[in-house]
């Protein structure tokens, strides 16, 4: 991206979103994208499908009030976004390997959506 970035002249203190750098550039499939979007995934089922500390904490609520302001984009929200289901369903998908393996196949061999 840094490249990128450079060959477009767009100054460091600009903020133009990845997405966009990229649709300047005109790349349609970002392998390096699919690649992080993959192993997040992969990740993902493996914790829903044990009971370790991995899963208390991703799951696990903390006490006391939120700060101001807009709220934090959460993974699970990444998740239910690039397999397209609610974040509910994801995690019952999990629990069927073969299911959410070809689910996260689908979700990184296409190209990026615009």
């Amino acid at each position: 991206m840094k490249c990128h970035r450079k060959i477009l002249r767009i100054p460091w203190c600009d903020r133009v979103t990845n997405e966009e750098v990229l649709e300047r550039v005109n790349i349609q499939n970002c392998q390096l994208m699919n690649n992080i979007r993959k192993l997040k995934l992969t990740y993902f089922g493996y914790v829903k499908r044990h009971n370790t500390l991995e899963k208390l904490c991703m799951e696990g609520m903390v006490e006391g009030k939120r700060g101001r302001g807009c709220p934090k984009r959460r993974w699970s929200e990444d998740v239910a976004e690039w397999l397209k289901t609610p974040a509910t369903r994801a995690r019952a998908t999990a629990q069927d390997r073969r299911l959410f393996r070809s689910l996260v196949w689908k979700a990184t061999s296409s190209p990026d959506p615009p």
